[in-house]
């Protein structure tokens, strides 16, 4: 049996519906018995657990073979450094209890040590907790998710601007999440002896134009870019319903991404969807 975490968001829910289509065992984790249901109806098993449970999800992974782990976003509201670190040390401390045959663990481009700097500081510290569990461990590491376009939306159909933190002619590396997710899939079922870190990109780098030109096409109306200048992330972020400190937190992530201060993969793996089909797949959603 494999265990699926985060199987109600778009990565770890394609996880779940691939193994499920290879005809593997599969139990979801959730905290939403509503969510567990839905799952139950598509042929997985589900358990309602909170992953800072520990004794739960210990239990929970010690009747698995295999697992899909990624760490559970915090509300922005909250102080993100510090409630994202409790939940990495809790599943880890989960999975040192269990005796896996394998991990495929979901991180992302840009992980690196940071004690305020958003996923990346977290997620590199997940890695790291990981590695030192002595089990087979694959890391999967996302480009930038495509879906976080669609959070803005809303102010795309109403007002055709969309802001954004990056330049608008800069281009950066993107990811479908379902791509990201077959591949944490395959590794899943692959053998134990394939291990290491997989970068994940989509077919092509993309700029905020790119997006506003395809998000155009697909709404059919007129869309601009809005660049923010870094002396308004901070209040962007706030604006947005970000605490203080996970606004600084994200703003210093903000900076790292946009300035690619980070090593970028030489040999990336490609996913097969661009841009435009994703937007026409989640707008019809």
């Amino acid at each position: 049996m494999y265990v699926v975490m985060g199987a109600t968001g778009h990565v770890g829910g394609s996880v779940a519906r691939a193994l499920l289509a290879a005809g593997e065992a599969v139990t979801v984790v959730t905290r939403s018995a509503a969510k567990a249901e839905v799952w139950r109806h598509k042929g997985a098993e589900a358990a309602v657990v909170d992953v800072q449970d520990t004794p739960a999800l210990t239990a929970l992974f010690q009747k698995a073979e295999r697992a899909f782990v990624l760490n559970p976003p915090a509300s922005p509201a909250l102080n993100t450094d510090v409630e994202e670190r409790r939940t990495v040390q809790a599943i880890l401390k989960a999975l040192q209890g269990a005796a896996l045959e394998k991990i495929v663990l979901q991180s992302t481009y840009g992980a690196q040590p940071g004690a305020h700097s958003g996923d990346l500081g977290v997620l590199y510290e997940f890695e790291e907790g990981a590695r030192q569990l002595q089990t087979p461990l694959c890391v999967v590491r996302a480009a930038y998710y495509m879906s976080n376009w669609t959070f803005g939306l809303d102010a795309v159909r109403t007002s055709g601007v969309l802001e954004t933190f990056l330049p608008a002619s800069q281009k950066v590396p993107m990811v479908a999440p379902q791509d990201s997710g077959a591949v944490a899939a395959q590794l899943v079922r692959a053998p134990v002896s394939e291990t290491g870190v997989y970068a994940v990109e989509g077919p092509e780098w993309y700029s905020p134009a790119d997006v506003a030109d395809v998000l155009g096409e697909v709404l059919n109306k007129s869309v601009r870019v809005a660049s923010l200048p870094k002396n308004e992330w901070l209040a962007a972020y706030r604006r947005n319903g970000f605490s203080d400190d996970a606004a600084q937190s994200y703003a210093h992530m903000t900076e790292i991404f946009v300035t690619q201060a980070y090593d970028v993969p030489p040999a990336p793996l490609k996913g097969p969807t661009d841009l435009k089909t994703y937007f026409q797949q989640a707008l019809t959603e």
